[in-house]
């Protein structure tokens, strides 16, 4: 956690910048659809040679469309964890190279899985190579900090989470607070929602909301092959 708190405030200096606000109902669509026009500068491509590259000069819009151009990719199986867990599996066992080899070439084709890179991050520090695992702990807050620019967690305002239980990694380690309950809805709109309620350690609680719309469209298409 020591490293995840470094970092945050290294990502905190290099983000202080106006940007564009997101609605998921009237947004998602349209930024999905200028991810796929390589003359938009939100041309997934583009932006994740900058994400990958740790550009520090991206915003959290950018970063919210890379995440959002994912989900039309063939790699995107949000119910899938078994590469995520094969790589924790090896992170207990102190195979700690292992679990660096498997979790780089999974992000080859998931570059936003957010426990792969916790993993590889981890593993790097235990192997006391600080500069790499602080690079990998990196992209994973500069997701976290989309999921916050997306929306403020409510109801009507939920936040955007590209894994399915996401959300539970921005709690449990963005947050610092443990996820008590979880359970789903639906927003104004009708659409899925992973609602978690969280307890902090001064002893306050708090419910969030992420949408997971585009998450269960996936898993709804994957069954129907």
């Amino acid at each position: 956690m020591k490293l995840l708190f470094t970092i945050i405030l290294l990502v905190a200096a290099a983000c202080g910048f106006a940007q564009d606000t997101f609605n998921y109902q009237t947004d998602f669509n349209n930024i999905l659809a200028k991810t796929k026009d390589k003359k938009d500068k939100l041309d997934y491509n583009k932006l994740l040679t900058r994400y990958t590259a740790l550009d520090t000069t991206l915003t959290d819009y950018e970063i919210l469309a890379l995440l959002i151009g994912f989900t039309d990719k063939p790699d995107y199986k949000p119910f899938d964890f078994s590469t995520d867990e094969k790589i924790w599996r090896l992170y207990d066992k102190s195979k700690y190279k292992e679990a660096i080899d498997l979790g780089q070439s999974y992000l080859k084709t998931n570059p936003f899985s957010i426990k792969a890179l916790f993993g590889v991050a981890y593993s790097f520090q235990q192997l006391n190579h600080a500069d790499s695992a602080r690079s990998y702990a990196y992209q994973v807050l500069r997701i976290f900090q989309a999921m916050s620019f997306s929306g403020i967690g409510t109801w009507d305002s939920p936040m955007f989470t590209l894994g399915a239980f996401d959300g539970h990694d921005y709690i449990n380690k963005y947050l610092n607070a443990t996820v008590e309950q979880m359970k789903p809805d639906k927003d104004p709109n009708g659409n899925f929602l992973n609602v978690l309620s969280a307890n902090f350690e001064n002893g306050q609680s708090k419910v969030f909301y992420f949408i997971i719309e585009h998450a269960t469209t996936t898993m709804g298409r994957e069954k129907s092959k």
